[in-house]
């Protein structure tokens, strides 16, 4: 219970701060949310995918389920940023590219 608790604060907070150089990336700095505000957006996206999960363990919608995931997750990007759908899938693209470089990066440190 511990170890998925500390792994579920970790996964958090490493999403958070993926989330938060994301928009820097992205957004004007008026836009911009701070460090706090995309914590509790990545919080809100945990509940959120959770929910989406248990629907679709429900009722499986194989690949229907992916393209209702992507949509849900942008429309959350947008309406937390007030940014346009363009924008907010522009921050989704970047936050998914840094993650599979930090991925990367975990996955050869554990291999030293």
């Amino acid at each position: 219970m511990a170890s998925a608790l500390a792994r579920f604060v970790i996964t958090l907070l490493v999403s958070a701060v993926v989330l938060w150089l994301a928009q820097k990336v992205v957004l004007p700095d008026k836009k911009e949310q701070s460090f706090l505000s995309v914590l509790a957006l990545a919080f809100v996206w945990s509940v959120i995918d959770l929910v989406l999960a248990i629907a679709f363990a429900i009722l499986p919608l194989w690949i229907i389920e992916k393209l209702i995931e992507i949509v849900v997750w942008v429309w959350v990007l947008k309406a937390w940023f007030r940014v346009s759908w363009l924008t907010a899938a522009a921050i989704s693209v970047v936050a998914w590219i840094m993650s599979g470089v930090v991925g990367l990066f975990l996955a050869l440190i554990h291999l030293i």
